[in-house]
């Protein structure tokens, strides 16, 4: 098994440009389902990621190190803006903050929504060694 050509990702693509589009692969041995679904109170849609069916939270947290967040999306944040690390500096010292973990640390958390389904593919390619198209008949409905 290897990864899929650029035509068949350009399909897979074009399936995740619609609302309510889906793709059903198997990556690494597991089940993944990318589903484009509305996000939010407005009318934005995102793709989701389903591992095996299912997206638990838990995979979310870094400090819980799951197998599964590889196939999410990493966002790190820092814990301060840029402003208020900087009032930070000013009333505690360039030297403590610069060294104290949670002034100038940041929060490492693996989402399951992707901007585009192209975003998702391209992540999952980058990812995973071998990756197989799983027709449509045959694929898991996320719920």
């Amino acid at each position: 098994m290897a990864k899929p050509s650029k035509e068949v990702l350009a399909e897979l693509a074009g399936k995740l440009a619609h609302p309510w589009g889906q793709v059903s692969l198997v990556c690494d041995g597991r089940r993944i389902t990318l589903q484009v679904q509305r996000y939010g109170k407005g009318m934005t849609y995102r793709v989701m990621t389903f591992i095996d069916g299912v997206f638990k939270y838990e995979w979310a947290l870094e400090k819980n190190a799951a197998p599964e967040a590889k196939f999410l999306r990493k966002s790190v944040r820092p814990n301060l803006s840029p402003a208020k690390r900087k009032d930070a500096e000013k009333q505690l010292g360039k030297r403590y903050v610069a060294k104290h973990p949670f002034w100038s640390g940041s929060t490492t958390i693996y989402l399951p929504d992707w901007s585009s389904g192209k975003a998702a593919l391209a992540h999952l390619c980058k990812v995973c060694e071998a990756i197989e198209v799983v027709p449509a008949e045959t694929a898991i409905t996320a719920e």
